[in-house]
């Protein structure tokens, strides 16, 4: 493409804030050999590969091709635009100051990167030489100074941040999820129960009329008087059914909150799984790559090629699988933390515990998808107690006995009848010759609880008092049970894991390098060398398996606690 006008260029860098097109740090940033850049304005993500240039001369600039020096996170790129800028004493550069040891320092920074990168095989390892040269060139006694770059935009943006942790996911439902909603509509529910409990009896109303025989009209309202006692006996009995009800809603939240964490973990495991898969077929179809090339040389017979092929489509197969998998995990993710299904997640990856890399968890991974060897597990005692203090089952009963005990009051304070009390106007015609009169009358009628004194619902409450007791001796006898199993779970799978972090999965790495090496150099046959691959790609998958049965028991000890263990 054409060197753009130095109008148009000069419009471009200045669109860009100064900490990216400031000359002096342009310099410095091409030196690392990548650059990422975010351009103000635009929607798209943007990618620049530069290289720097100190040819000899008077200000001749020359250009060379620049390689990311790191993989990208986009799906595509779009629109590609070479630059070649002008010298850079048009914009008055601050003063360039090379780090200490000068060029040495630089060209041994250079050759560490390089040395650290993967070259496909067969490459030259000669090229390393003319690769560091493309991506700096110095001469001493050159004094002008020149900056060639590729501005490469993308049309899509990748979700930014370290990605959303278990504890994220965890609050979001719980704010956001369509069920958590549902679940706390039903409180409002229960809380009609204190509208129930102040009702008072309707006013009636009384009339008489002998308009013959006895010349007499009475008429006036009818109260059914209630003891105040009454209406506050309610009132309690009304607060103790909310406070039961609202234990039991935090039980299913407490439920969905399980669910969540199990949706994360299938994401997690499903993206271990689709990297195993995609190491495995790059592994096949490398091995293919070396077969075609000894079957070329009349080293190994074509069958050897075919197994390789063979190999190679099976694991394309099922990291196509895997990957379909990793987009249905995270759907069910964002479904039930109340996202629209297809909105980009990430979800911070599992160290991979081989080599000599740093296998240290951070924050998202501590405590929450694997377990912190370098912190003891606490004893079963303790997860007991925390058990038998937090269970929502046991308050949910603790709340049951409460709300009976109300309710006895109530039935004992309903042993007094309600009184009726009416007054009006009574007019007599005073037969058989008057005079007609006219006054007000007053009537009470009390009911005597001699036969019926409410002993049925006292009984019956007295009986269930009794049975919520014994309910609350068998929960706290199932919880220590529950307790007891999810702990040993948890231990037994914290042992496993910690075998394979120590060694089986390093052990099988290189064993599987090895059999790949042997094959490349004709000391091992192919159907070895596949079974090899195979057996490690197994072992990584037993692993993964052995995350989710840690997840699966730890989610289940913190079920059975009835508390967020990550909390303490």
């Amino acid at each position: 493409m054409k060197a753009l006008p130095n109008k148009y260029l000069i419009s471009e860098m200045k669109a860009l804030p100064n900490k990216f097109w400031h000359p002096s740090k342009c310099i410095a940033l091409a030196l690392t050999g990548a650059v990422s850049a975010s351009f103000c304005g635009r929607p798209a993500a943007a990618q620049m590969r530069g290289t720097s240039q100190f040819p000899s001369g008077s200000g001749a600039s020359g250009t060379s091709a620049g390689n990311a020096s790191g993989p990208s996170n986009t799906a595509g790129f779009g629109v590609t635009r070479d630059i070649s800028m002008p010298s850079l004493d048009a914009f008055k550069p601050d003063p360039i100051v090379l780090p200490p040891g000068g060029r040495d320092a630089i060209d041994s920074s250079i050759d560490k990167q390089l040395n650290s990168a993967e070259f496909a095989p067969g490459q030259d390892p000669a090229s390393l030489n003319a690769i560091k040269a493309d991506h700096l060139k110095l001469d001493k006694t050159g004094d002008s100074r020149t900056v060639s770059g590729t501005v490469q935009f993308s049309d899509t943006v990748p979700e930014q941040g370290p990605g959303v942790t278990v504890l994220n996911s965890l609050d979001e439902a719980l704010v956001k999820s369509p069920r958590a909603a549902a679940i706390r509509s039903q409180l409002q529910i229960s809380r009609a129960s204190f509208a129930d409990a102040a009702t008072q009896p309707n006013v009636g109303l009384f009339f008489d009329r002998g308009p013959y025989a006895e010349q007499v009209r009475r008429i006036g309202p009818a109260f059914n008087w209630e003891p105040p006692w009454k209406l506050v006996f309610r009132m309690l009995a009304a607060k103790k059914l909310v406070d039961q009800a609202k234990t039991d809603l935090l039980a299913q939240l407490w439920t969905l909150r399980a669910d969540v964490r199990r949706a994360y973990t299938e994401v997690v495991v499903a993206q271990e799984t689709v990297e195993t898969l995609n190491s495995l077929y790059d592994l096949a179809r490398r091995l293919l790559e070396v077969s075609e090339k000894r079957f070329q040389a009349g080293d190994v017979p074509e069958l050897d090629v075919l197994k390789a092929r063979l190999a190679t489509s099976q694991a394309d197969v099922e990291r196509q699988v895997g990957a379909r998998r990793v987009i249905r995990a995270k759907q069910q993710l964002n479904i039930i933390m109340g996202r629209t299904p297809d909105r980009a997640i990430t979800i911070p990856r599992l160290p991979a515990f081989i080599g000599i890399q740093d296998t240290t968890l951070d924050d998202a991974q501590k405590g929450q998808l694997l377990p912190d060897f370098t912190t003891a597990v606490p004893p079963l005692q303790v997860y007991i107690r925390k058990g038998l203090d937090q269970r929502l089952e046991l308050q949910s009963i603790a709340q049951k006995q409460k709300l009976n005990q109300a309710n006895l009051r109530t039935a004992y304070g309903n042993i007094v009848p309600n009184p009726q009390v009416g007054f009006g106007n009574s007019v007599s015609g005073n037969a058989p010759t008057g005079p007609k009169l006219s006054s007000i009358y007053v009537s009470l009628m009390i009911v005597t609880p001699v036969t019926n004194w409410n002993q049925g619902e006292i009984v019956r409450l007295k009986a269930q008092g009794k049975q919520l007791q014994y309910e609350m001796d068998g929960q706290k006898n199932l919880i220590t049970q529950q307790i007891s199993s999810a702990y040993n779970n948890v231990l037994a799978a914290r042992q496993k894991l910690k075998q394979y972090q120590d060694h089986i999965l390093n052990d099988s790495s290189e064993v599987a390098r090895l059999a790949r090496r042997s094959y490349e150099v004709g000391q091992a046959d192919i159907t070895a060398t596949l079974q090899v691959q195979q057996a490690n790609v197994q072992i990584r998958l037993q692993y993964l398996d052995a995350v989710r049965l840690y997840q699966d028991a730890f989610t289940e000890l913190e079920q059975a606690c009835g508390r967020p263990l990550e909390y303490g």
